[in-house]
């Protein structure tokens, strides 16, 4: 029998085979895990997989990795490299970038770090060896016969971190990256010691990290995470260095990062960007308005701005609206927090090809453009560009509080206004770290209570507390356009050695919600820097400088502004318990009473970046475009 005629019919089958197996997965995806998914995708789109990767780092501790590359190529690749921390063969971005890169032509090493999965290494700690470790990675690839020497980075969140902590070895190798809310890898620079995201203004963001290192932390563990840990009991416990310990014990990162002051010189073992890094890789900067670490990213996009004038032109920061990694869902999401989203998408995966074709290939323009500063104007539904950060047109403009000493609850006297009070007067409260204001929206994460949203929320019912002081404006004449960092200059005094100050920029609307715009803390014993920590002397006035994150956001004719001032978002920081102590390891807080003087010689105001609106007015429910 000649089985030659039947090769034809036999080739269609197969291909109609696969496609409907295609198609079948299609259809289920939302149903079957993506891992599975991999092989049929891979066999779809031509990609050949390797799991079985081992690339042994300079002390002999072997990483794994898995390498996806075009079938049939026989040339030299530019190579995508991404790392993580949560199972190369199974999250769901690692298989995306994989399959993604590999069907447009690139080699792609996924890695799993030191101390995770089947990576070697017992003393987990974010992120130790991140750039030795990356730095003998490119090594290894150049040297590879399908490798042509260029290299990109991408990812989001902890796959960001590392691209920076790899960035700041300036491997001749590492051709481009595209970190994406990756702000935690800022460690002290710029006057933002944040450390993996974990503070803020020296307060310890305490749900986001006892979340993350609860599932991710532990030392010598190479699993896989709990899919679900009942965090919401756990973070009251007192002292907060048990938070963790509670939902899942043994030997865990949160611990080093707690016990660790800021300050300390061992943080520079740990990779994050410090004051005298230069990184020069040409980067493409994504982050989100509601992301927690939002300040590092532009601290970091700063410092490569002012040190490193020459890598700073290959820089272009784009900032959406949205929480943590979300810039590629918000638009279809339609919301923000309790605000609507719209006109918000734009064309990333064709950017990050874009990139990488350029620096890696050669080929296009690489995205020349893009201007060093894209950003969405949240109730605007706009995208506007700058050439700095904050935009050099943008005005600073000083609304100082004002009261007649009653500034709290729902009868609260507390004025905002464009001129200070001749008379100095002062509101007080009582903080009680047993009784702390609770988190409304903002960036909060990992709470373990589905409840909480993050993003703009309505604060009525914080504001309503006695705890919470409230400054207002009248009505606005004119619109509003804030972009840019915002921050609280505040005069104050407390009772304790030690207290935290809370503020919080508010939107309230004509029909009365108070949606929060952005958010900061201070610790007052880092009022100086972290590097020079200081108690107080009770009842002695100081001058704080409280960073409330930047922001882009219009205000509308006829609404109001709003500041929020407290000592305390929990469980989003952890509550400060007035002793003056070490505050991680201690049980039994203090009662303080707090101060805020306004007036007079005392200037307590909050500062806006403000840019001018066009003409006429933008409404902020314009019609989509």
């Amino acid at each position: 029998m000649d089985l030659s005629a039947l090769r034809p019919a036999l080739a269609w089958w197969i291909v109609l085979v696969v496609a409907l197996l295609a198609l079948a997965a299609w259809v289920l995806r939302e149903r079957i895990p993506a891992h599975w998914q991999q092989p049929l995708r891979a066999l779809a789109f031509g990609v050949r997989i390797d799991n079985d990767v081992r690339i042994a780092m300079p002390d002999g501790t072997e990483l794994a990795g898995t390498l996806y590359r075009p079938r049939g190529n026989q040339g030299a690749l530019p190579t995508v490299y991404v790392r993580l921390p949560y199972d190369r063969r199974r999250y769901g971005e690692a298989l995306g970038e994989g399959m993604f890169f590999a069907r447009n032509g690139y080699a792609v090493l996924v890695q799993d770090v030191r101390g995770k999965f089947e990576s070697q290494g017992d003393d987990f700690v974010p992120w130790r060896h991140a750039t030795g470790d990356g730095v003998a990675t490119l090594d290894w690839i150049v040297h590879q016969p399908w490798s042509n020497g260029k290299v990109g980075t991408i990812g989001c969140s902890a796959l960001g971190e590392l691209q920076y902590a790899l960035a700041r070895a300036n491997h001749p190798a590492h051709a481009a990256m595209i970190p994406m809310a990756a702000g935690g890898a800022a460690g002290d620079v710029s006057g933002h010691a944040g450390y993996f995201g974990a503070f803020e203004g020296g307060v310890f963001q305490l749900a986001s990290a006892a979340g993350w290192f609860s599932k991710h932390g532990m030392k010598a563990y190479h699993g896989a995470w709990p899919e679900s840990l009942d965090m919401a009991p756990a973070l009251p416990t007192l002292p907060v260095l048990d938070v963790v310990q509670r939902v899942r014990p043994g030997a865990n990162a949160y611990q080093d990062f707690l016990q660790t002051s800021l300050g300390d010189p061992r943080w520079r073992d740990l990779d994050y960007i410090a004051e005298g890094d230069r990184p020069r890789v040409p980067s493409l900067v994504i982050d989100t308005w509601g992301d927690p670490s939002l300040s590092g990213t532009l601290a970091i996009s700063e410092s490569v701005r002012r040190h490193s004038p020459d890598a700073a032109t290959n820089q272009h920061v784009v900032i959406a609206p949205g929480n943590h990694c979300e810039h590629e869902l918000v638009n279809g999401m339609g919301r923000f927090g309790e605000l609507p989203v719209y006109n918000a998408d734009r064309p990333y995966r064709q950017w990050y090809l874009a990139w990488f074709d350029h620096w890696l290939r050669g080929r296009g323009d690489g995205l020349a453009k893009l201007p060093p500063y894209t950003f969405f104007v949240l109730n605007e539904q706009r995208w506007l560009t700058a050439t700095q950060w904050p935009p050099a047109e943008a005005q600073m403009q000083a609304w100082y509080l004002g009261s007649r000493g009653r500034a709290h609850g729902r009868d609260s006297d507390g004025v905002l206004s464009l001129q200070a009070s001749r008379d100095t007067r002062s509101d007080e409260y009582l903080y009680d770290p047993l009784k702390p204001v609770p988190s409304r929206g903002g960036p909060l994460c990992c709470t373990g209570d589905p409840k909480q949203v993050s993003g703009p929320a309505d604060q009525r019912e914080i504001e309503a507390r006695d705890d919470v002081l409230t400054y207002t404006t009248a009505p606005l004449a004119a619109p509003l356009r804030i972009a840019g960092p915002l921050r609280a200059q505040l005069v104050v005094s407390s009772s304790a050695p030690d207290t935290d100050f809370v503020a919080r920029l508010v939107h309230v609307w004509p029909d009365g919600r108070a949606t929060s715009i952005q958010e900061g803390a201070l610790r007052a014993r880092y009022r100086d820097g972290v590097e020079r920590p200081a108690l107080m002397t009770p009842g002695k006035r100081y001058v704080l400088d409280v960073p409330m994150r930047s922001i882009a956001y219009l205000v509308p004719r006829g609404h109001r502004l709003r500041l929020d001032i407290t000592s305390s978002s929990f469980p989003r920081l952890e509550r400060n318990l007035n002793t003056g102590g070490r505050n991680y390891d201690e049980s039994v807080p203090a009662q303080a009473l707090n101060r805020i003087f306004h007036g007079g010689d005392a200037l307590s105001f909050v500062e806006l970046p403000v840019l001018e609106t066009p003409v006429p007015e933008a409404h902020p429910f314009a019609a989509k475009r």
